[in-house]
C-alpha cells in the first residue's frame, strides 16, 4: 500500500532554495550546530536546499547514507528529528527511489519530498471546479471580491444591496476575474459570527443572481458548512473556507459530497505566536487541512491553498509570508494570496485607509506573483489584471502571440 497524504505530512519539507538567503541560514543555525555549519553552507547553499521534520533517529542516519551517496549533505539537530537537505537536483530526482527499499516510513519521507521538488520545480495540476477548468503556470489568475456585509474590513461591504452586489461581479468578470468570492460575513478582526441563517440570506440571493449571469466559476467564502452547503446545492463551484476545513466538522464532508466542488484552505489561529519557525508552522497547518480532505474523500486535486495573511499574524509576519511564499510551493497545491487593501499595506502607507491602498495592494500582488502565487484574491480586479499582465511576461515569459510583435517605435 501506497503512503497516504498523512503519512507524508508527517515529514512537513520545505523547499528553502530560491528564497532569502538568510531564511538558509537561519534554518542552518536554527539546528544548533554552531558556526562550524556554515562552511558547509557556502559549499551547498546554491545547490538544493530542503529543511525536513518529524524525522525519527534511524530515519535521519538512512536519509545521511544515501543522500551523501548521491553527492549531498544532511545537517541535522543532535536528536535527528530535524534537517536540512543540500545537493544537486539529479540527488533529490533519485533519493525518493532509494528511500523505498528501506521501508514505509523512509517511503513516505520519499513521498514527502517527491511531492516538494515537484511542487517547487513545476506547476500544480489544473483545478476543474464543476467544469470550470483552472489552468497554472500560464499566467497569474485573479480572484475578484464580492462582501455582502455591512462591515468589511476593506469598505466595500454591500450588505442589503443585491443590484450593487450583482453589478460588481458582473463587472469583476467583464474586468478578466477568473474567479468570483462571494461572502456574507465579515472576518476581519474583532468581527461577531453572523448566525447562518443570517449569512444565508445575504449571500443566496446574490450567488443565484451572479451564477445566472458570469460565466466564471462562483466561490463561496464561508466558514461554515450549513452556507457552503446551500451554496453548492445551488451552483457554486468553490467554497473558500477561512479555517481549513478545521473548524466546522462537516465542512470536508460538504465539500466531498457534490462531485467536483474546489476548496480553498486557508491557515488561520487564534494570536499571532508560533512555536518555532513561521512559515514551517503555517505549512504543517495547511498539511492538516490537506490530510482533512483525503480522509473526507476530496481529491487533492481539488484543493488551493492560501496562508492566510491577516489572519493571526502580525504585520510583519505577513511580511515574512510574503517574502517566503516560495516555500508553500512543497505543498504540490495552488497558492492563492489575499493581500488586497489589508491593514498591513495601510500601516506601511503611514495609516492610509482602505480606499486609499491601491498602490500598495498592486505592489503586493505582483510580488506574490513572483513569489509564487497562482491565484491573487482582490478588490481591484481590473488594476490587478493590468499589474499582473504585466508582470507575468517577466515570470511566466512573453505570450507567445505577442512574441512575433515588431519591435516598437521612438516612443516605446
Amino acid at each position: 500500500m501506497s503512503p497516504s497524504a498523512a503519512d507524508a505530512a508527517r515529514y512537513a519539507v520545505r523547499p528553502l532554495l530560491p528564497g532569502p538567503a538568510e531564511v538558509l541560514r537561519a534554518a542552518v543555525l536554527d539546528l544548533g550546530l554552531g558556526p562550524a555549519a556554515l562552511p558547509l553552507l557556502a559549499r551547498h547553499g546554491s545547490q538544493e536546499a530542503f529543511a525536513v521534520r518529524g524525522l525519527a533517529p534511524d530515519e535521519t542516519r538512512v536519509v545521511e547514507r544515501e543522500l551523501r551517496r548521491l553527492g549531498g549533505e544532511v545537517l541535522s539537530t543532535p536528536n535527528g528529528d530535524r534537517a536540512v537537505l543540500f545537493g544537486p537536483l539529479s540527488a533529490f530526482g533519485e533519493l525518493p527511489s532509494r528511500l523505498v527499499e528501506w521501508g514505509r516510513r523512509t517511503e513516505a519521507l520519499g513521498q514527502a519530498l517527491q511531492e516538494a521538488l515537484a511542487g517547487k520545480g513545476g506547476d500544480p495540476p489544473p483545478v476543474d471546479a464543476r467544469g470550470h477548468v483552472l489552468h497554472f503556470g500560464r499566467r497569474t489568475l485573479v480572484m475578484g471580491v464580492v462582501n455582502v456585509t455591512p462591515d468589511s474590513f476593506s469598505g466595500d461591504g454591500l450588505a442589503g444591496s443585491e443590484e450593487r452586489a450583482v453589478a460588481l461581479a458582473e463587472s469583476m468578470a467583464a474586468a478578466g476575474a477568473d474567479v468570483i468570492d462571494i461572502g456574507g460575513e465579515s472576518t476581519r478582526p474583532h468581527s461577531e459570527e453572523v448566525p447562518a441563517a443570517e449569512e444565508l440570506a445575504r449571500v443566496m440571493p446574490v450567488l443565484r443572481e451572479v451564477l445566472a449571469r458570469v460565466s466564471v466559476p462562483v466561490s463561496i467564502d464561508t466558514r461554515k458548512a450549513s452556507v457552503a452547503a446551500e451554496a453548492v446545492a445551488a451552483g457554486a463551484h468553490m467554497v473558500n473556507d477561512v479555517w481549513g476545513l478545521r473548524r466546522d466538522p462537516d465542512m470536508a464532508r460538504v465539500v466531498a459530497a457534490t462531485p467536483g466542488v474546489a476548496v480553498v484552505c486557508m491557515h488561520n489561529q487564534q494570536g499571532h505566536a508560533y512555536a518555532g519557525d513561521l512559515v514551517e508552522a503555517i505549512c504543517a497547518v495547511l498539511r492538516e487541512s490537506l490530510v482533512l480532505a483525503e480522509k473526507a474523500g476530496i481529491d487533492s486535486e481539488r484543493v488551493i491553498v492560501d496562508p492566510g495573511l491577516g489572519f493571526g499574524k502580525t504585520p510583519a509576519q505577513n511580511i515574512e509570508v510574503l517574502r517566503r511564499l516560495g516555500e508553500l510551493r512543497g505543498l504540490a497545491r495552488p497558492v492563492l494570496v489575499g493581500a488586497s487593501r489589508k491593514s498591513t499595506i495601510g500601516l506601511l502607507l503611514g495609516g492610509a485607509p482602505p480606499d486609499q491602498r491601491v498602490e500598495g495592494s498592486l505592489a503586493l500582488a505582483v510580488l506574490a506573483a513572483a513569489q509564487g502565487a497562482h491565484i491573487l484574491r482582490v478588490h481591484d480586479v481590473a488594476e490587478t489584471v493590468r499589474a499582473v499582465r504585466v508582470a507575468d511576461a517577466v515570470i511566466h515569459g512573453m505570450p507567445a502571440e505577442l512574441q512575433a510583435m515588431p519591435a516598437p517605435g521612438p516612443t516605446g
